[in-house]
């Protein structure tokens, strides 16, 4: 395995900090993306399927990437700010795992 401190991988058990809780619940987040040389503001959903106290993981069917700075709605004119830690692809939607910013 490469990764890590001196090529070592921890499984990702191992790397948590907060344990994760099942959570399944419609998610709504916007964020901007560069496309043909325009800044866009993407609107998208998906639903969420754990969280933990630092963050949430959902399926969605936009082609997020780590890296990536979103607002998810928690209530009529309230967000939570995250980062896109990573990305997997699941069936014909994507598995993402997103850092909370307190």
């Amino acid at each position: 395995m490469s990764g890590g401190q001196g090529g070592y991988m921890a499984p990702a058990y191992e790397r948590r900090k907060h344990e994760r809780r099942g959570y399944e619940m419609p998610l709504e987040y916007s964020l901007s993306v560069v496309e043909f040389k325009k800044l866009q503001k993407v609107n998208s959903s998906g639903t969420a399927v754990d969280i933990s106290d630092e963050g949430i993981g959902f399926l969605t069917s936009f082609p997020l990437e780590p890296g990536h700075i979103l607002r998810i709605k928690k209530e009529a004119d309230s967000f939570q700010t995250a980062m896109v830690r990573w990305v997997g692809k699941f069936e014909e939607k994507f598995r993402v795992g997103v850092l909370l910013y307190k």
